[in-house]
């Protein structure tokens, strides 16, 4: 059997768009889509009275928040401290970007916004103070009773010679389907 030309660019456009999100969906950096399940420790609940602080803590870093929800806009702001493994071990933050997810009943993710930025190969000894603040407009959904964070990033030492990946998604199966 022949395939013409154009049947084979199609199959091997198509087989190079599976590998290439099976890649992404197994590095684990992309953040949360709405319809996924958040477990129960890394969700924040929403206070509907006042403003609320806390803190999220992995092995990577610690973010302190303060979080206030006024009907569909969350108002946030933290600074987000690493542990110490990153800058004893590593010169160079290539970038860390923060993801802040509204939930609805039972833990399942309603929407994903990237809170901030921060890095962009500057030195740790350079970056000071990594604070971040914002309003996050989320969709008509007024069902949305807690949050949770996950994030991604690069660090680097040696001029680009020795790098390392880190990110924290908070997401396993339901304990239904275990």
């Amino acid at each position: 059997m022949r395939f013409d030309r154009t049947t084979l660019m199609a199959f091997k456009l198509f087989t190079g768009f599976i590998l290439i999100n099976l890649f992404l969906a197994c590095s684990g950096v992309l953040p949360l889509s709405p319809g996924a399940w958040i477990e129960e420790k890394n969700r924040i609940n929403l206070l509907s009275a006042g403003p609320q602080e806390g803190s999220w803590q992995t092995r990577d870093l610690t973010i302190e928040y303060k979080l206030l929800q006024q009907d569909t806009t969350i108002q946030i702001s933290g600074v987000v401290n690493f542990e110490g493994h990153h800058t004893r071990n590593f010169s160079t933050l290539e970038y860390l970007t923060i993801y802040i997810h509204a939930l609805g009943p039972n833990g399942i993710v309603r929407e994903t916004k990237a809170v901030k930025t921060f890095g962009y190969r500057r030195p740790f000894f350079l970056l000071g103070k990594l604070s971040f603040d914002g309003d996050f407009e989320m969709s008509g959904d007024t069902d949305i009773i807690a949050v949770a964070f996950s994030y991604s990033g690069t660090v680097e030492s040696g001029g680009g010679e020795t790098n390392w990946d880190f990110w924290k998604v908070p997401r396993r199966k339901p304990p239904e389907q275990n």
